[in-house]
Order: structure tokens, then sequence, then C-alpha cells
């Protein structure tokens, strides 16, 4: 880190040199013209006065059944507290915001700058994350052969994310240079559902178990860089370190029957989460934006490592790219990178049990694949008349893997992308944006990954008359794969692929005081494919997966009186999804379907109040309600009714 730090110090010294010495060669031109260099006029900052408020209020709630109705909220009664701050005293600048809603979710915002030499930032985000407990159901309860362990009954499940980001930046006097550090943290604590799958792992001894997980998850980014304007160009350097780190149940041990590979049997681990880091160097270039023609360069050295399995990868990454201006209204871009990624895994694999006895597998463990990728794009942008866009994208890319037989990969995969779009102003108020993006792929990588690819999108914008907003958006993909890859056979074929999603919404402005706003939005997405199951392979032709989606929303926003806002929002959402299977032995002696097929319907109201209660004190009120039904009421599932209330009243303080 010593060497870093040194060596971005070193890099500021060097640019101011350069950006000094530009700077000479300027005057001197201006003077050997005749021209006068300009004297600076001094620019006198407003006096300002600080600001501030403070809120305190109290959160009611009331549940029922599912929690999920809202499923990002912690719902337990809690008082909330929350308020603002703003300086502007030049040279110092001050802003400080917080939103306290329980300890699982609040929001901490505070802004600080002198001048343009130094600034920092901190953010501190939470949230709470209400997780589904389900139930286990066997078809056939009777079976010792296929057996449930349900070990979290009646357990409540959830999990609170805190985002942290800390940036630091500082400025050189009198010219362009800045060094910086920036920080990003995610840290994820709580419990939620592990499902596994015990007994010996064989067709004739499985247990299907549920139990608690407790986690305390954290990944941290740092990024340490400089950057400056150095003659022509631009240029930041940079280092950056991330780590996850896995607490709590890190690792989970059950028993398992004799197997294969456990002849005795025994108490050993699984689902274990590993310990990663990584770091990288990365060097940007870029030239001046007043240029017809502007380039770029991006190079970057990385390495990761799961440190728990002893796997590694190194990445090399450069990219490049042109923009070239001929005409004020035609412009070409051309991008290029390439990205070179060596991997390496040990060779042979064990396992330790809970008594620290150690087992070797046999064999060796597969190698990782390795990749080198290379892209090259070419665009075409063209304005013939103002409000007319044109533009034509050509993208190839080629994958080359080594060690891809083992994992029954292709070892060259190539990709072809052709994309044409147009933005049309037609007339004053209405603009149409269209577009269409054809991909070929040669020996695609997965069976997943389609032959062909097909997607269009249109949208119109309105505004008919004053006060009135319109937009529509509609998008629809196909996808098409005539020849799957399944290692055991060779007889599966077809797998064809739409989405469809449409979304509209529409602003009115009744009155000056009444404002309307309605949206609706259509998702569809369905899969039809050949499925291999077993280790003698059964095809099942042409089955079928489909999931469905219609959003409705409608908000009020009326001010009767000045002292008094009223908000109104109602949200209604209609889901639905299914797994059509056709393999005897996925319908007996219960239909697998069952477990899939879903019909839910929610909806949630919101009504929020905020008046004037007396001399710069307000008074707010939020009502939020939401309810959550199982329309099919399928025993097979774990979709169960519920409802829940929210109730916060605050009073907000102007301080003086």
């Amino acid at each position: 880190m010593r060497k870093i730090i040194y060596l971005m110090v070193l890099s500021l010294c060097i640019i101011n040199k350069g950006y000094a010495t530009q700077e000479d060669d300027d005057l001197k031109l201006l003077e050997e013209l005749g021209i006068a260099a300009e004297e600076p006029v001094e620019y006198k900052y407003p006096d300002v006065e600080p600001e501030a408020n403070l809120f305190l209020g109290y959160r009611f709630i009331d549940t029922s059944g599912q929690e999920q109705g809202f499923e990002y909220e912690y719902l337990n009664d809690s008082p909330v507290i929350g308020g603002e701050y703003r300086l502007f005293n030049y040279p110092h600048r001050l802003h400080a915001d917080l939103d306290l809603k329980s300890h699982k979710d609040y929001h901490g915002d505070i802004f600080y700058a002198y001048g343009d030499l130094f600034l920092t930032r901190w953010v501190d985000n939470t949230i709470f994350h209400n997780l589904d407990n389900i139930e286990l159901i066997s078809p056939d309860p009777s079976s010792s052969t296929y057996r449930i362990d349900r070990k979290d009954e009646d357990k409540e499940y959830g999990v609170r994310t805190g985002m942290h980001s800390l940036l630091l930046r500082l400025k050189t006097p009198d010219f362009p240079a800045h060094a910086y550090f920036r920080a990003y943290h995610v840290e994820k604590t709580g419990d939620f559902q592990q499902r596994s799958l015990l007994g010996s792992g064989y067709y004739n001894d499985i247990e299907r178990a549920t139990q608690e997980r407790k986690i305390k998850w954290m990944t941290g980014t740092y990024e340490v860089g400089a950057n400056s304007h150095l003659g022509h160009a631009d240029i930041e350097i940079s280092h950056i370190e991330k780590r996850f780190d896995a607490k709590g149940d890190d690792v989970i041990f059950d028993s398992y029957g004799p197997s294969l590979h456990h002849l005795s049997g025994g108490t050993f681990p699984h689902n274990q989460m590993p310990e990663l880091k990584g770091s990288a160097n990365v060097i940007k270039v870029h030239s001046n934006y007043n240029e017809s023609v502007v380039a770029s360069a991006t190079f970057s050295l990385k390495e990761k490592e799961n440190k728990t399995s002893g796997a590694k990868a190194d990445i090399f990454h450069a990219a490049g790219s042109v923009q070239w201006t001929p005409l004020t209204r035609l412009t070409f871009f051309m991008r290029y990178f390439h990205t070179d990624t060596e991997t390496d895994n040990p060779g042979t694999a064990s396992i330790t049990d809970v008594n620290g006895n150690v087992t070797n597998y046999p064999g060796t463990v597969k190698p990782s694949v390795s990749k080198t990728t290379d892209a090259i794009s070419v665009t075409g942008r063209y304005n013939p008349e103002p409000g007319v866009t044109l533009k034509v994208k050509y993208l190839f890319e080629n994958t080359d893997r080594d060690n891809a037989d083992d994992w029954n990969l292709k070892e060259t995969t190539r990709k072809n992308t052709l994309a044409l779009s147009a933005a049309l102003r037609v007339i004053k108020g209405l603009d149409l944006r269209t577009e269409y993006v054809h991909k070929s792929i040669v020996k695609p990588s997965y069976s997943t990954e389609p032959d062909s690819l097909d997607k269009g999108t249109a949208s119109i914008s309105l505004t008919p008359v004053p006060g009135v907003n319109l937009f529509v958006n509609y998008i629809i993909s196909r996808e098409k794969r005539e020849d799957l890859d399944f290692s055991e056979t060779a007889d599966a074929r077809d797998r064809n692929t739409r989405t469809d999603n449409l979304m509209g919404s529409g602003v009115f402005r009744l009155m000056d005081n009444l404002s309307m706003t309605a949206g609706y939005a259509y998702m569809h997405y369905r899969v039809r494919q050949d499925i291999v199951y077993g280790d003698v392979p059964v095809i099942d032709k042409d089955v079928q997966y489909k999931d469905m989606a219609h959003v409705y929303s409608a908000s009020l926003d009326y001010a009767p009186v000045e002292e008094l806002n009223i908000l109104a929002i109602v949200t209604h959402v209609r889901s639905a999804g299914d797994f059509y299977p056709g393999s005897a032995d996925l319908l007996n002696p219960v239909s697998i379907s069952s477990f899939s097929k879903q019909k839910i319907r929610e909806t949630v109201y919101s009504l929020t109040g905020d008046s004037e209660c007396m001399n710069s004190l307000s008074c707010g009120l939020e009502l939020s309600y939401s309810e959550t039904r199982d329309v099919i009421d399928n025993d097979n599932d774990s979709n169960p009714n519920g409802h829940a209330y929210i109730v916060m009243l605050k009073f907000r303080k102007k301080l003086e």
C-alpha cells in the first residue's frame, strides 16, 4: 500500500508539471498573437442562512398471516426520528440528513466540502427483508424412502441489509488534480431458511430438511486513486481491494447415511459459504472532448481467490474506444476490448467430518475453464435534421476456452449482434423511439443460451395538451435454440423463449392543486423446451414454463389549502405461474406441476397527509395497508393469505 501511495504522489507531481507546462505554452501563444490574457474576476458567494428541521414520531404495526405483504418493512412497533441540516458559508458546505424508522431500517447522509480542495460524503442505508419459511410437502407421507424433517416450524425469517459508502477527495490548488479514497460495505445480518438434501443422497434414501441458518456476511470494496488533466488528456490510476467474509453459520453439519463415498456414514459439512478476496490495478486515459477525434483506453490487472477452496483467477482486461465526428450531424464510435482469464484450482478434494476425520475423494478435480474474449463494435449515429436521430451498431465477440471438453462446453463461441434504432420527434409533444436487435451465436456455451435472439422496442411519449403527459413502452424478444446440448443424449432438440413487457403511464394535472397519475405494466415470460431426466436419459418433449403479471397503479396528489397536502396511492398486482412436465416420473404419485402452480393477488393502499399544525410545526400521518391472497389455495404451495397495517405519526419542527 505504501508503494501505491508513493506512486500516486509521484504521478500527481508529474501531472502538475505537465499541466503547468501546457498552461505556460498557452500564455506564450496568446502573447505572440497579440491577445491580452483576461484578468480573472473573483466571484463573491452569497450569504445563505443555515436551515435545520427535526421530526419525531411513532410507527404502529399490525400483521396477520404472512408478512410478505410488506416484504421490505420491519414489521415491529418503533419510534421514528430524523432531521436535516444545511449550511452554506463558503468555503464551508455541509448537508446532513437522517431518517430513522427503526434500528433495522434507516437512512443517513452527511456531506461536507471545503472549497474545491476537500470533499467527503458518508451514506448509510439499511433495509429489512422479510423471508419465507417454506413448508416442505411429501407426495407420499407413508414412504420411508422419501422423508421430510422440518426443524424450523413456525420460525419467522428476515435479513437486515446495510449499505455504507464513504468518499474522500483531495484537490491540489490551482490546477485539476485529485486524489481520492472510496469504501463501500454491504453487510447482511439475520437468519433465513436453509433447505438441504440429507439421508444417503440416493434415490432409495432421501430426506429433505429445513432448518434455521444465521448469517453475518460482509462485502467490502476499497479503492484509492488519483486523476488529473495532463495536456490534451485525462489520466486516472487506481488500486482496488475487495473482500467477502462469512460469519455466523458459515458451514452446517448434518448426519448422512452410508453412501458410495462415505461407506459408514457420519456427520459432515454442507452448504459452506466461502471467503473471497480480490484486487485490481487500473489505468484509464481519455483525450479532450473538444476535438473531432476523442479516444480513451483502460487497462486493468485483477486477481481473485476463493480462500476456502483454493481456486484462483488472474484477469487481464484492456479496452479502447475512438469517437470521430467528421460532421456536426454524423458521429462514428469504435470500441474494442480484450479479456484474458487464467484460472487454477486444487487437483484433489476432501471432506472433514465433525470429529476432524478427513475423507479424500477418489480421482481428480476437473481443471477450471480459462478463456480469452475479444470483442469489437462499430456504431454510426446520424442526425439528418433536428428531431431525428438514426443509429446503427454492429458487435462481434469471440471467446476461446481451455479445458472446455471437461465441462461439456464448446471451445469457441462467436456472437454477432446488429442493432438499428431511431428517435423521431413527429410534432411538438410527440416523440417516437424504436430499436431492433438481432443476435446470432455460433456454438453457444450453455443449453440456456440461444442460437439466435430477436428483440424489438418501441416507445411513444405524448403531451397532447399542457398538464397531460402520456408514455407507452413495449418490448418483445424471441430466443431460439435448435440443438440442445445434454451430455447423456443428442436427442434433445428445441428451446424457445418469448418475453413480452408492456408499460404505460399517464400524468394529469387537473388543477393547480390537484394532479393524478395512473400506470399499467404487463410482463409475460414463456419457455418451451426439451428436458432430459435421469442417468438413463428420459426426454420430456416441449415442456412449458410460464409466468405472467399485471400491475395496476394510481395516485392522487391534492393540496386543498396551502397548509395541507394529501397523497393517496393504490397498487394492485395479479401474478401467475406454472410448469407443465409430461414425463410419467414427474406426474406420479403427485404431479410436480402442483408444487409450482401459483396465482397470487397483492394490493397495497397508502394515504399520506401533511399539515401545518401551528407556527413552524407540521403534523404528518401515514397510513398503509397491504393484503396478499392465494387465489387457488393450493395445498402443495407455501403461500398463506396475510395482511398488514402500518400507521405512522410524525411531528416536524423547523429550527431557527
